[in-house]
């Protein structure tokens, strides 16, 4: 899957999570890329599936090719970022293929020898490694700094893509779930996903943390 802008990504990700397709998902900046694979409805619990390209988000796809400027919109890439990429993606599906439990082919945990992102050679085993080598999550590339990073990032329980309220959202309306989605303004998927309440919550806990915070300080002064 590679889309010139992150929305377009949204619903082949739904699609992939909802009929348990294998999605390997190319995204480029300037002078940054990622290649990824999604994890998929067979991994029921959220703490095991892996995350796809929206886990990682707290906002909803919304048009973001709208007052941008050429640049930004990320059509601008150095020369070669677009072959690394591609060859990335092509890599990590080959070695999807040939491990023994195919897309549902678990990835290996953050090393804590090497990076706080990535695995060392050590991390490879019988459970996270294909004949090819690891199964990384994600692959983070730059050209700045010339380093790669492999994290694995676990699914998001209101994530507006692939949380199951989504899904199950989607199963049920169809075409017209779709149109909603797309039609609407981001709340939608928000409030579908519960994403809305779980940024309610999580400024109520801030504010509440402030006020407590405040009242420590007036201690402090008396």
């Amino acid at each position: 899957l590679l889309t010139d802008t992150r929305e377009s990504r949204w619903l082949p990700a739904l699609l992939a999570r909802s009929y348990s397709k294998m999605l390997i998902n190319a995204a480029l900046g300037f002078d940054s890329w990622l290649v990824m694979r999604h994890g998929l409805s067979t991994c029921t619990s959220t703490k095991s599936r892996l995350g796809c390209y929206f886990c990682s988000d707290i906002v909803a796809p919304e048009n973001s090719m709208k007052d941008r400027t050429l640049d930004q919109q990320c059509t601008v890439t150095r020369p070669g970022l677009a072959n690394i990429a591609a060859s990335m993606a092509v890599e990590l599906m080959v070695s999807l293929l040939h491990h023994e439990d195919g897309v549902d082919a678990p990835a290996p945990a953050p090393s804590t020898t090497s990076t706080s992102y990535s695995p060392g050679i050590g991390a490879q085993n019988d459970n996270v490694s294909s004949p090819l080598g690891i199964m990384p999550h994600q692959i983070r590339g730059s050209l700045t700094s010339y380093t790669l990073m492999t994290p694995t990032i676990p699914a998001f329980q209101c994530c507006t893509a692939c949380s199951d309220a989504v899904v199950d959202a989607y199963k049920k309306d169809g075409y017209e779930f779709v149109k909603k989605a797309c039609c609407s303004d981001s709340t939608f998927l928000k409030d579908v996903s519960g994403l809305s309440a779980f940024q309610e919550e999580a400024a109520a806990k801030m504010e509440a943390f402030m006020e407590e915070e405040d009242d420590w300080d007036l201690e402090d002064e008396e």
